[in-house]
């Protein structure tokens, strides 16, 4: 039988990977890996994912949900760990994978150590307090970008920021996000936009950001020099690095953090629809009570004019002439009683003189009665007199409390246009038509100039 050599072979793409695969897992079935983690990713419903690397390679790893119970210390980003477990390939994508059944520390990668050493650092200095972080206004005119043009979440935010409220400016700063320079760019287009602000149109709020990635790709937002040019940013920064999970120095040192760059986007905005809805709501109640105070005022005013009307001079007047009518018709009661009792006296008199008769007791009878008479004429004469001077005292008083008759000296009483009576200057306007009641008729005349009176 000829031999065949493996040159010599042609493989289907699914041969050459169930081949591999086959190699790999058999050969690579229960080993350890050390090394550092990077880009970790936790998701319970499914597993962790992670990268561990050193400085030349990197192998993804893979932790199944079955396995998470087994793993018994926090993951953390820059954490140096070995890993147990196999390698496997996954045949659709030709991408092979770590799959970790057990993991154990045994300390931090270098990004790490220096990640805690400059977070402890400028906490002690104070960047991170919170006495002094900037307020994010709640509706800002213009917003300042600083990310990098090449990237989607640009162009993310900004769809964002002007689905929200379109007549947002948005100001954007290039800079490289990731690599050598990166850092510095990010500080440089940080201090532009506070320039840019002092010198052109004000900026409102600046937005620093990025995508998701590794503890390297997200390093420039790490360093020092991105952190003391957010802490002394004039205007409010909100820091928008990664994913939710992804915390940077950027997020201590920044006024607020959002969790993504699309989240900064809402948060730096309101949405325009929802406010104008709320101008609206308040709009109506703001009308509602003003009708209802308008309407309690009109009541009030309508309570007034009655109760004056109550105390006019013209009702006083009415009133004072009902009491002299009852009066006169009590003491004409009165007078009509005494002549009608004194009448009957003087029948029963003179029936008990006609029936004794004699000439002398007639006479004296008739003198006595003379006398009577007399008094009784004086009595009711000095009566009546009494009372004519009572009612024309009474009258003298209704005189005198009578507005008409202090028109009669020459005055007037001046009514505006809403004959509402005029007491002071400061009632009425310059050309306001007004109306004068005098004692024999009405005029009608306008303001010419009107001063109040110089107290001495």
């Amino acid at each position: 039988m000829e031999d065949i050599q493996i040159d010599q072979l042609v493989f289907t793409v699914s041969e050459l990977s169930r081949l591999i695969k086959a190699t790999l897992e058999d050969n690579f079935y229960n080993i350890r890996v050390k090394g550092e983690i990077s880009g970790l990713k936790t998701n319970y419903s499914s597993g962790y994912y992670f990268d561990i690397k050193d400085e030349f390679a990197k192998l993804k790893c893979i932790i199944f949900k079955s396995d998470i119970r087994k793993i018994r210390c926090e993951l953390k980003e820059g954490m140096s760990v070995t890993v147990y477990g196999r390698l496997n390939l996954y045949e659709p994508r030709g991408e092979y994978s770590f799959i970790v059944s057990e993991i154990e520390p045994f300390g931090y990668g270098e990004l790490y150590v220096m990640f805690e050493r400059l977070k402890e650092k400028l906490k002690k200095e104070g960047l991170f307090d919170e006495s002094r972080k900037k307020t994010i206004p709640f509706l800002p005119e213009r917003i300042g970008i600083v990310t990098s043009r090449s990237g989607a979440v640009l162009h993310d935010m900004v769809k964002i920021i002007k689905a929200r409220f379109e007549n947002v400016s948005i100001i954007f700063a290039n800079a490289s996000v990731q690599g050598l320079n990166a850092a510095t760019e990010i500080a440089g287009a940080i201090e532009l936009l506070n320039k840019y602000s002092e010198r052109g149109r004000k900026i409102d709020v600046i937005i620093v950001g990025r995508g998701g990635g590794s503890i390297e790709d997200l390093w420039a937002f790490n360093e020092e020099i991105t952190a003391r040019a957010i802490y002394n940013s004039k205007i409010p920064v909100i820091s928008a690095v990664g994913h939710e999970t992804d915390f940077t120095i950027a997020d201590f040192v920044a006024d607020r953090r959002a969790s993504t760059p699309s989240n900064a986007a809402e948060i730096s905005v309101p949405v325009k629809s929802e406010l104008i809805r709320q101008v609206e709501s308040l709009n109506a109640r703001l009308q509602s009570a003003v009708y209802k105070i308008i309407l309690n005022k009109k009541n009030s005013i309508s309570h007034l004019i009655q109760n004056i009307e109550k105390v006019s001079p013209q009702r006083m007047i009415e009133n004072k002439k009902i009491r002299i009518n009852d009066l006169v018709e009590n003491m004409l009661e009165l007078v009509a009683g005494k002549i009608n009792l004194l009448n009957i006296n003087i029948s029963h008199l003179r029936t008990r003189l006609f029936l004794k008769n004699p000439s002398n007791i007639l006479k004296e009878r008739r003198l006595h009665i003379n006398g009577l008479s007399e008094k009784l004429e004086k009595s009711a004469l000095s009566r009546i007199l009494n009372y004519r001077n009572i009612i024309s005292s009474e009258k003298k008083a209704l005189n005198s409390l009578s507005p008409y008759n202090v028109l009669k000296r020459g005055y007037s009483i001046t009514f505006n246009e809403q004959n509402s009576v005029v007491s002071s200057v400061s009632q009425v306007k310059v050309n306001e038509n007004l109306i004068l009641l005098l004692s024999d008729g009405r005029l009608k005349t306008k303001v010419i100039s009107a001063a109040e009176k110089v107290s001495d």
